[in-house]
This record gives C-alpha cells, sequence and structure tokens, in this order.
C-alpha cells in the first residue's frame, strides 16, 4: 500500500539544516536571556554606585546594548523559533507548549522596542543632561521591571523547551482507512 504524504510525514528541514537552526535558536534564546541578565546586574551596578562617573558609564554601556544588541538578538531568537515549529513535527499550533512560547516571545518581541529600548534611552538622555560630577537623576523601577519580567518569561520558554509539556493543542483526526488502488492490487 502507498502511503498518502501528510505534511507531517515530509522532511522539511534536512537533519543537518534541522540542528544549524536548533543550534541557532538556543544560542539566540540564551544570548537573549544573558543580556537581560546583564541588564538587571548593570542596573543594580548603577543604582549603588558610589560614584557618578561610574553611574554613567554604566548607563552609557546599557545604551550600547539596548541601541546594537537587543533588537537583532530577539528578533533572530524569534525567527528561528517560527522556522522550527513551522519546518519540524513540533508546529506552531499542535503543541500547547509551543502556543505558550510562541505567544510569551511575540509579547518579549513587542515590549523590546517599544517599552525596554525607549527606556533605556531616557536614561542615557538623563544621564547627558547631567554634569560629569553629579548622579543623574533616575527611576529604575521601569528597567527592574522589565529584566523581573523578561526574566519569568524567558525561564519558562527555556522550562518548556525542555519538559515540553500538556500535550496537543487538539487531538489528530483520526486516520481514514487508505483505499486500494487498481495499480496496487
Amino acid at each position: 500500500m502507498n502511503r498518502m504524504n501528510t505534511r507531517a510525514d515530509r522532511k522539511i528541514l534536512s537533519p543537518r539544516t534541522r540542528k544549524f537552526f536548533v543550534l541557532l535558536h538556543v544560542l539566540t534564546s540564551m544570548t537573549w536571556l544573558g543580556l537581560t541578565i546583564g541588564n538587571v546586574t548593570m542596573a543594580i551596578a548603577a543604582a549603588t554606585a558610589d560614584r557618578p562617573e561610574t553611574q554613567h558609564a554604566i548607563f552609557r554601556a546599557l545604551g550600547v546594548i539596548g541601541d546594537y544588541l537587543m533588537i537583532p538578538v530577539s528578533l533572530l531568537a524569534f525567527a528561528t523559533g517560527v522556522v522550527l515549529s513551522l519546518c519540524t513535527r513540533w508546529g506552531l499550533f499542535r503543541h500547547k507548549w509551543v502556543v505558550v512560547k510562541f505567544v510569551l516571545t511575540s509579547i518579549a518581541i513587542l515590549l523590546t522596542p517599544f517599552s525596554l529600548v525607549p527606556g533605556i534611552h531616557d536614561l542615557v538622555t538623563a544621564v547627558d543632561a547631567t554634569p560629569a560630577g553629579q548622579f543623574a537623576p533616575v527611576d529604575l523601577v521601569g528597567l527592574f521591571s522589565a529584566g523581573a519580567v523578561s526574566l519569568t518569561m524567558y525561564t519558562t520558554c527555556t522550562v518548556l523547551s525542555v519538559y515540553k509539556p500538556w500535550g496537543r493543542t487538539r487531538k489528530p483526526a483520526p486516520r481514514k482507512p487508505e483505499m486500494l488502488s487498481t495499480v496496487d492490487v
């Protein structure tokens, strides 16, 4: 009997290409997590700095990270995750854990350019407007909040990737018995 070739049966990515995308996804996702940990660490260091020059340098470094790394890394992590979900057996909406990761990452993708990076720019602007020998009057609550939310989301995504809980989003349709064609007889 010939089996009908369904989307789930096809190999969309070769094993080598799939491994490349898995590696790229893991690297970019962990980089995104690392950047977030770095942001929180730098915010703590700036909040506890004993010299204004240290505070100013830390906020300017945060600005560089925000401008050059946060958005490209987040987009690459998101894109590689979408490619893997669409081109492997997991599917984008086939398994509940993938859907949750997609939703969490989509939220983070929106918050990064529209909230986090502008918040970092506000810190840099405050530093630029403050004389060199004075501490910049800044509110770090937003940066700490963004860090806490981001760390929770990325950790959740990592746990979901490892444990793959909850099963499928819906039961697969029962297979219909395949009909024998006259060629097969």
